[in-house]
């Protein structure tokens, strides 16, 4: 690996590293606000520097077209379709205990969230791995897994599933995204997914556990 392909790997499992301590820190002192307060510092401690520092230097803006080649238009319509699938199997069956608040609140993180996320693992590994496609893909989805670890070491916070869901869908969706995005050479499409998929998820999730 060159210097720059070492660079964002270490500052991948720095911030994992680090994480592992944040996170049961922050939701100790309090369980709500100390999550939000993780997910803020995850974002601007790693996803804003790396979209900053790998994404957009030295991108020639493919990285972002929402072009996609003629033999690719079933891409869309197959995102739905796994949108469409956590929706049905995490949020339906929940639907009772949603709140109004808990949807807004879902909707500001999500639109947060799943763009930042998918420039920074997606975008940032496609384009400082250009010379090693497969290396990038497969260091990404890892460490994109890894990073979902320390969220379930989360005090007083329970994500529907447990612990297991929480990783393994992280972990099935991220190579999802990581595939769509190899192929396309965009994260157009699936910040978009990523980002829907988001509101489901959170939404769940700030309900069960009184966010708002």
């Amino acid at each position: 690996m060159n210097r720059k392909q070492i660079v964002l790997t270490s500052h991948a499992a720095l911030l994992i590293g680090a994480l592992f301590f944040i996170v049961p820190a922050l939701t100790a002192w309090h369980p709500q606000y100390g999550y939000l307060f993780a997910l803020t510092f995850y974002w601007l401690f790693f996803c804003l520097p790396v979209i900053g520092w790998h994404a957009l230097e030295g991108s020639d803006g493919r990285l972002f077209t929402e072009k996609l080649r003629w033999r690719d238009w079933w891409i869309i319509p197959l995102l739905l379709v796994q949108v469409t699938i956590v929706a049905l199997a995490n949020f339906v069956p929940n639907t009772s205990i949603l709140t109004q608040g808990s949807m807004y609140l879902a909707l500001l993180i999500a639109a947060i969230n799943g763009p930042l996320e998918e420039m920074a693992w997606r975008g940032g590994f496609l384009g400082t791995f250009r010379d090693k496609p497969r290396l990038g893909f497969w260091l990404g989805w890892a460490l994109f897994t890894a990073w979902h670890i320390p969220l379930a070491l989360s005090h007083d916070i329970v994500f529907d599933g447990g612990a297991l869901a929480l990783v393994g869908g992280a972990s099935a969706l991220g190579l999802f995204w990581a595939w769509i995005a190899w192929r396309t050479g965009s994260v157009f499409y699936v910040s978009l997914a990523h980002m829907l998929t988001n509101v489901f998820a959170f939404w769940v999730l700030f309900a069960r556990n009184g966010f708002a």
